[in-house]
């Protein structure tokens, strides 16, 4: 929980990610949130690694700002761009507007009837990157509305239980830690392709940040058709 001591004064945090298929690094970069008079904003830059770096040449920058109610981030602005070689899209959201508006977006799904969604089902909808943290903030107890511009989903959690997490790049001790196993239930939006490719269920281990006290998500873990997804965040020290 985000306490009002906390919301008051002003943070400044940096978190490292690393993430993997199949065991081989996929990409590597950094989560930045920023906490000032009940607003939040998060920054996170990825790109390929290794040999994913010369066969993607992939980078990745989203961005999520709005306000804090209720210990959740409410999304007010989202972006997202990417870049695979010389091709590059992205996506823009004004999620303050009731239902969330797409500013500009390439590929554009409002040119795609397949990506169709009723105004009802982005109602208290937010972003990915909002949604994912709102589930470590709410400590898993409550089911997460995301809308990414492209398709509507809900992230619902089916079990949660105290975890002793390992991991070599997270920390040299065990770290204590709840994990969440979780459903992905497609609401709207998704292609034929997606819903047949498209992962249905995954895990995600929280714990809370030795400063600020609030949880976040340290490792997620998704099964894909290309393989066993791994994603780390650690807290980054200097």
């Amino acid at each position: 929980m985000i306490s009002n001591s906390l919301l008051s004064s002003t943070v400044d945090e940096k978190f490292l990610l690393s993430s993997y298929v199949r065991g081989i690094p996929l990409a590597e970069g950094t989560i930045s949130i920023k906490l000032k008079e009940n607003k939040y904003s998060l920054k996170l830059n990825a790109s390929a690694v290794g040999l994913f770096s010369i066969i993607l040449d992939w980078d990745q920058t989203i961005k999520s700002f709005g306000i804090i109610k209720n210990n959740k981030f409410i999304s007010y602005r989202y972006r997202s761009s990417d870049n695979r070689g010389k091709k590059s899209g992205h996506m823009e959201i004004n999620f303050k507007n009731i239902p969330p508006l797409i500013i500009s977006a390439q590929p554009d799904p409002r040119e795609d009837p397949r990506r169709e969604i009723n105004s009802s089902f982005l109602l208290d909808a937010n972003d990915p990157a909002a949604g994912v943290f709102n589930l470590a903030l709410d400590q898993c107890k409550n089911t997460v509305k995301i809308y990414d511009g492209k398709r509507r989903y809900n992230i619902k959690v089916l079990k949660k239980e105290a975890s002793t997490l390992i991991s070599s790049f997270l920390s040299e001790n065990s770290l204590k830690t709840y994990k969440c196993n979780y459903e992905i239930e497609r609401i709207s939006g998704y292609t034929k392709k997606e819903l047949e490719k498209f992962p249905k269920q995954g895990e995600i281990w929280i714990k809370k940040h030795e400063k600020l006290s609030f949880f976040y998500p340290v490792k997620i873990q998704i099964n894909t058709k290309w393989g066993n997804f791994l994603c780390f965040i650690k807290e980054r020290r200097i």
